[in-house]
């Protein structure tokens, strides 16, 4: 079983225990180095999620009561390790993906539905690696990991979650470990050329098998790995946090990091950075927990709001907000669609001091 789970008071010190398992043969070819990287990044991953949405390091100390609050010195380390790994191992293992997807004969149609993005998009994305001899980390991925003393039964790894990150992450957690366990498989049929979980027994990888490479790891790990470290710049920067910090957590340039942060910054938190806050509840009471977390607390920009034909082409109007809002009303009136935006910024003015950031 690649995978397997365990909750409650089984689990290490009653959280959610995850614990990975490759095969021999597959971790023979994946090697310890590169899985414990994976299964790494995982878990740096949850643990972002988790001190996003508590504002405190439950993996200081197991004793509850020495539980600190985050602070902004702690948000550099973790953007390190998601955006250097988001470039790297991620960015690696999906060039090659796509380069062997084109190989064994996937379409470009075959790729945009299963990065469930348009075909252009998928069209340039496969352009790029095409265009291009196989780069560092797209070679890494397809190339077997050197013999290892340490295989011999397979390889495993345990990802233990303190009840309260359990609490704030534990569902989510589960399908990154899914996600996570993909990569794995990728790997293995990137260095092997053969999906070995093929139902019927082992054999060579098609465009079939690529295609949820590209759904795991392109349509739902990437962009969530985006907005958990877009919320941890967001934060890092509400926090006081340094652009020098920054810097050299990205291992960019200063000016490259003042880009960075100020693109976040001044836009309204996107679709998977209020996912990384917010999980996927769409209201609900606060504690007063919730209410010393210095992530729900990072000052947003003004809305800024627009009257534009929404309705196909009858000539009503709407109002739309830089937040992603739109106003549920249309009507031939401009006035009247005016007034909705300003109705809208004189809710979310007050909203937006508060903890509803949704």
């Amino acid at each position: 079983m690649p995978l397997h789970f365990t909750t409650g008071p089984d689990a290490q010190r009653g959280g959610l225990d995850i614990t990975f398992n490759l095969p021999y043969k597959e971790a023979l070819t994946v090697g310890p180095a590169d899985a414990d990287e994976l299964a790494n990044l995982l878990h740096t991953a949850l643990w972002g999620l988790s001190v996003l949405r508590t504002g405190k390091d439950h993996r200081l100390d197991e004793s509850e009561d020495q539980v600190q609050p985050i602070t902004a010195d702690d948000w550099p380390g973790l953007i390190s390790h998601l955006e250097t790994a988001r470039t790297t191992l991620l960015t690696g293992i999906t060039a090659a993906a796509i380069r062997a997807h084109h190989t064994s004969g996937g379409s470009i149609g075959h790729l945009a539905r299963a990065m469930d993005t348009a075909r252009s998009t998928a069209q340039a994305r496969q352009d790029k690696v095409l265009k291009h001899p196989a780069g560092d980390w797209e070679t890494w991925a397809a190339q077997p990991a050197e013999p290892h003393p340490d295989i011999r039964d397979g390889w495993s790894y345990t990802i233990d979650l303190h009840p309260e990150e359990a609490k704030h992450v534990g569902f989510e957690a589960q399908q990154f470990a899914d996600w996570m366990d993909t990569a794995l498989w990728g790997l293995v049929m990137l260095r092997t050329g053969v999906n070995p979980r093929a139902e019927g027994g082992a054999r060579p990888a098609g465009p079939d098998d690529w295609y949820w490479v590209f759904v795991h790891l392109v349509h739902r790990l990437e962009p969530r790995i985006r907005g958990i470290t877009d919320a941890a710049v967001r934060t890092h920067a509400g926090m006081g946090g340094t652009v020098t910090d920054l810097a050299v957590a990205m291992g960019v340039p200063t000016k490259t990091a003042q880009k960075r942060r100020e693109k976040i910054v001044k836009e309204f938190p996107g679709g998977w950075e209020r996912w990384a806050l917010m999980g996927g509840t769409q209201g609900g009471d606060h504690t007063e927990e919730d209410a010393a977390n210095p992530a729900f607390h990072v000052p947003l920009p003004a809305h800024v709001t627009q009257v534009v034909e929404i309705a196909a082409k009858d000539g009503r109007v709407g109002t739309t907000c830089t937040c992603g809002w739109t106003s549920e009303g249309r009507t031939v009136d401009t006035l009247k669609a005016a007034q909705w935006g300003e109705t809208h910024k004189q809710e979310m003015a007050v909203k937006d001091t508060t903890l509803s950031r949704r």
